[in-house]
Order: structure tokens, then sequence, then C-alpha cells
């Protein structure tokens, strides 16, 4: 997907999410995401909410301002939107996930900047180039 769509920033926020919780999934040595144990419909429906609950949250807050600030015409304004996007999104998460441990938030923050940056690359330097 070379393009920027709608589509590939929901997408960016769903791999970077699937990959915060495998990494949480290691260091809290839990299991429970590869072997769920689902035995019916109620069962999966927990399942999908407890994973996709937050990426959903987050995906319906930011992508059209993700999408916007890539079309944005200025460097200092997609720069300073992304940054304030993943404080809020920091604070999104902490506040709805992890209120005991700030430090999942910042995990999270940082596996976010490098999953934007090797997801958007191609998109980010054309901006930089400007």
């Amino acid at each position: 997907m070379g393009r920027l769509s709608i589509i590939k920033v929901i997408l960016f926020i769903l791999v970077k999410y699937l990959i915060f919780y495998i990494f949480m999934a290691f260091k809290n040595e839990n299991t429970y995401l590869f072997n769920p144990g689902i035995r019916n419909e109620g069962d999966l429906f927990y399942y999908l909410w407890m994973f996709l609950s937050l990426p959903i949250i987050i995906s319906i807050l930011f992508s059209a301002a993700i999408y916007y600030l890539f079309k944005s015409k200025n460097t200092v304004v997609f720069i300073l939107g992304i940054l304030v996007f993943f404080v809020l999104e920091y604070f999104v998460y902490s506040y709805l996930a992890s209120q005991t441990n700030k430090c999942n938030g910042v995990y999270n923050l940082i596996i976010g900047l490098v999953v934007f940056v090797l997801y958007f690359y191609r998109q980010i330097s054309n901006i930089l180039k400007r």
C-alpha cells in the first residue's frame, strides 16, 4: 500500500497495537493472546472486545486527523500535529487501559513511533523534503 489512504492509517493503528500486544504478552509472560481458549461465541466476542476496543477507539479519535496531517503543506504543522497525536494517544491509552502502570504507555509510545516511521517512511520523507 504505497498511497496514503484513511484505510492505511487505520491499518497502522491496528498493526501498532498488534505489535504492542505481542510485546506486552512477552513482557508480562502472559500467553492468553496466543492461546485464548475460545469455546463459544461469547468467548470470541470477549476476546475481540479485549483486543480490538482500544485500537478502534484510537482509530475513531485520530485516524482522520493523521490522514489530514499527511495532506498538510506545512512541514512544521505536520511534525507538531504528529507529536500532539502521540502525546494525546499516550494519555488516552494510559487513562483507558493502564492507569496504574504508566510505563506501559511509554512502551506503547515507543512502539508507536517506530511503527509509524517504518509504516509511513515514504510519506514522511516526502514531507520532510519540502
